[in-house]
C-alpha cells in the first residue's frame, strides 16, 4: 500500500512538473536553473520523459482504472486538437507529449479493448497514409504523431501478442529497407518514422 501511494504521488508530481515545463515560460519560474532556462529543447525533453513516467505510474498505481482511461482519452483528443486545429504555438508544441503519454496510460487502463484495437489500428493506417500521400505535404509532418500513439495502444490492447510482434518487426524491416535503399527518396525520407514506430511497438509488446 505504501509503495502504491508513493507511485501515485510521484505520478502526480511528475505530471505537474511536466505541465509547468510545457506551458510556463522558463524565465517566469524562479526555482529553475539558469541552464535549463536557456535551453528550451532540453526542457521539452525533460518534460517528455517525466510525463511518460507519470503515464506509466498512473496506469499501474491508481485503482480507478476507468478514471485514468477517461483522463487519458481526453489527453488524446486534446493532443489531436492541438495538432490539427489553429492553436497557439505553445499548445501545438505539446501535442506529441500529450499523445505519447496519453496513449500509454490509455492502453494500460481501458476496458474497451476491442474498440481501442480497431481505433488504434485505424490511427496507425492513417499515419502511414499521411507519410506517402502527395496531395497535402504538411500532413506528412504529423504522421509520426499518429503512428506512435496508434502502435502503442494497439500493442498493449490487442490480444494476440505474437501478431503484435510480427507487425512491429515488419515496421522495423520496412524502416531499415527504406533507409538503405538508393532508389526512391520518399522511402528514404519516411524510413525513420517506420523504424521508430516498429521499435516502439516491439518494446511495448516485449514488456506486456
Amino acid at each position: 500500500m505504501r509503495k502504491q501511494k508513493r507511485n501515485q504521488l510521484i505520478a502526480i508530481i511528475f505530471s505537474l512538473i511536466s505541465f509547468i515545463f510545457l506551458y510556463v515560460e522558463p524565465g517566469n519560474v524562479s526555482w529553475m536553473p539558469d541552464r535549463l532556462v536557456q535551453s528550451s529543447i532540453l526542457i521539452k525533453g525533460i518534460s517528455f520523459v517525466l510525463l511518460s513516467i507519470a503515464a506509466i505510474l498512473a496506469g499501474i498505481a491508481f485503482e480507478n482504472k476507468r478514471r485514468i482511461a477517461i483522463i487519458s482519452g481526453i489527453g488524446l483528443v486534446m493532443g489531436l486538437g492541438f495538432l490539427y486545429f489553429p492553436v497557439p504555438s505553445i499548445l501545438r508544441g505539446s501535442a506529441f507529449h500529450l499523445l505519447f503519454a496519453s496513449a500509454i496510460s490509455f492502453g494500460m487502463t481501458t476496458t474497451a479493448t476491442r474498440v481501442a484495437t480497431v481505433v488504434s489500428g485505424i490511427c496507425t493506417c492513417i499515419g502511414i497514409f499521411f507519410l506517402y500521400q502527395p496531395v497535402f505535404p504538411s500532413l506528412g509532418g504529423t504522421a509520426l504523431y499518429l503512428l506512435l500513439p496508434g502502435i502503442i495502444v494497439f500493442s498493449i490492447v490487442y490480444s494476440q501478442k505474437a501478431m503484435c510482434e510480427r507487425i512491429s518487426i515488419g515496421f522495423i524491416a520496412l524502416g531499415l529497407i527504406s533507409l538503405c535503399q538508393p532508389f526512391l527518396i520518399l522511402f528514404y525520407q519516411t524510413g525513420f518514422q517506420l523504424l521508430l514506430a516498429g521499435l516502439t511497438g516491439f518494446i511495448v509488446v516485449a514488456h506486456r
